[in-house]
């Protein structure tokens, strides 16, 4: 399981949007995500520039990935 830390979000709205767009991403799979913490977590092996990209096309921007 891995955290992503992503900054941008500041409704319900755009806590599914962020659900969807890692959700096309291929590799990537049981994703939730929490608004108030300002995170998604997911299992897969995709790079950090790729989700990065994905993100940052719909307004996000991708703080870091951890490992928990």
């Amino acid at each position: 399981m891995k955290k992503a830390i992503i900054e941008g979000m500041c409704c319900e709205g755009c806590a599914k949007d962020v659900k969807f767009i890692l959700s096309n991403i291929y590799g990537i799979s049981d994703i939730n995500v929490s608004l108030s913490g300002g995170y998604a977590t997911f299992e897969g092996f995709v790079s950090k520039e790729v989700i990065s990209s994905c993100l940052s096309q719909e307004g996000y921007r991708l703080i870091d990935i951890q490992k928990m």
